[in-house]
């Protein structure tokens, strides 16, 4: 009888240390878990956001551009940069996305992305290879390419938003 119930208080002894210590491991298991998983939806979203305030960019000089040539008023506004440099680091960021970033955005976005930056690289081919001898037909011209650029933004970037909501489960 002492054999038993000096086994009784080692198994209640293990019980109260095991029972305690596994669910102390399960729960640090879970919030790892639940971490890793909020961080990777925060990272995602960023990304998006960047990209999409890039088109979102490229957009905005487009319509600068374009109302600064038909005598439009305009903000005026780059964030302290040239509008050039304005559009090239939007350009910039959409180029990265494009090549990286299938590591946190959706494989459907980045193909639309890599379709929106084509046609944006294409229509800017069409408007370097367009000269013109006239000073005034220049400048239409480049009013005319900036309006293109916004059709572009315009056309792409609601099919953008979509797919990134679709991906983050807004």
């Amino acid at each position: 009888m002492p054999d038993l119930l000096a086994q009784l208080k080692a198994i209640n002894l293990i019980k109260d240390l095991v029972v305690p210590a596994v669910a102390a491991l399960m729960a640090i298991w879970l919030a790892t878990r639940k971490f890793k998983k909020e961080r990777l939806w925060q990272d995602k979203y960023s990304a998006y956001q960047r990209v999409l305030e890039s088109i979102e960019a490229v957009r905005y000089w487009a319509d600068e551009a374009s109302s600064e040539v038909a005598m439009l008023p305009t903000i005026g506004w780059f964030n302290g940069k040239t509008s050039s440099e304005f559009y090239a680091e939007a350009k910039r960021e959409i180029s990265k996305q494009t090549t990286i970033g299938t590591l946190l955005l959706s494989e459907p976005f980045v193909e639309k992305l890599n379709a929106f930056q084509t046609d944006l690289f294409g229509q800017t081919h069409i408007a370097s290879e367009d000269h013109h001898e006239n000073e005034r037909e220049a400048h239409s011209a480049f009013g005319d390419h900036a309006t293109a650029v916004r059709s572009l933004a315009d056309k792409y970037l609601p099919e953008l938003l979509q797919l990134a909501r679709k991906d983050l489960g807004a």
